[in-house]
């Protein structure tokens, strides 16, 4: 079963009526204003060599989106460093946004502008328990 939210009539709007802790200014979904950001330089991401593996995982549709986890017995060995980030990240899980068509599917907009869908590689720092997710847009194409 899943829970009662969604992008349309219960959007994001109406959350903080029934969870307050959706409230906040700096939340899902975000509007990248491209004329408001600041641009700042960063080493690249160094992703360990894990990543260039074949491995199984798990995926599991719960509603609002389908979710990937690791099914071997060490997810720490998918490492996420460098580009600014605070220690070194280890992959949890993954999970997709789509929508009904192939303009409404990302979570996140750039300039209002919406992708046919979005895929979040979510990492966490063991030490600190902070999360750093890798976001990625998805655009469909009829000849693929």
């Amino acid at each position: 079963m899943s829970d009662s939210w969604n992008y349309h009539d219960l959007g994001p709007d109406i959350w903080s009526e029934t969870y307050p802790s959706c409230a906040g200014h700096s939340q899902s979904p975000i509007n990248i204003k491209t004329a408001c950001t600041i641009y700042r330089t960063f080493t690249s991401f160094n992703f360990s060599s894990a990543y260039n593996l074949n491995h199984t995982f798990k995926l599991l549709n719960h509603g609002h989106s389908i979710v990937g986890t690791y099914n071997g017995n060490d997810s720490s060995s998918f490492k996420l460093t460098g580009a600014g980030l605070n220690g070194t990240f280890e992959f949890f899980s993954f999970h997709l946004h789509w929508g009904e068509n192939s303009k409404s599917g990302s979570e996140h907009q750039v300039n209002g502008v919406k992708h046919a869908g979005e895929i979040h590689f979510v990492h966490i720092n063991p030490e600190t328990k902070e999360i750093a997710v890798l976001g990625i847009f998805m655009d469909s194409n009829r000849n693929t």
